[in-house]
């Protein structure tokens, strides 16, 4: 998220595999990229937008709301979850959304 987050613009999987890798002594190798973006897209996080033959990937929300929500959880715990949790109640597509992930198998998560 954070290569996206940077860029301001959105990547291609390859430039984001590039970002990744400079930063890292095992290089990851394209597919397990592709199959991390793909699941972040399918979780709500980042947008996939085709750009030619291939696509690019943005994320939803800029890094702040990310960094403050990352906060707010570690500050509160549990009263936090639990209160996002009884407001997601009221709202039908926010419940189904919620429902989704947590009827996830945890590794997918």
């Amino acid at each position: 998220m954070d290569v996206l987050w940077q860029a301001n613009e959105p990547l291609p999987v390859r430039t984001v595999l590039d970002a990744l890798n400079r930063t890292r002594e095992n290089e990851l190798a394209y597919t397990t990229v592709m199959t991390v973006l793909s699941r972040l897209t399918g979780k709500g996080a980042l947008k996939r937008i085709r750009r030619g033959r291939g696509f690019v990937y943005a994320p939803v929300a800029d890094d702040e709301a990310g960094l403050a929500v990352q906060d707010v959880l570690r500050r509160y715990g549990d009263a936090a979850f639990a209160h996002f949790v009884t407001a997601s109640a009221a709202d039908p597509e926010a419940k189904k959304r919620l429902r989704r992930l947590l009827d996830q198998p945890e590794e997918r998560r």
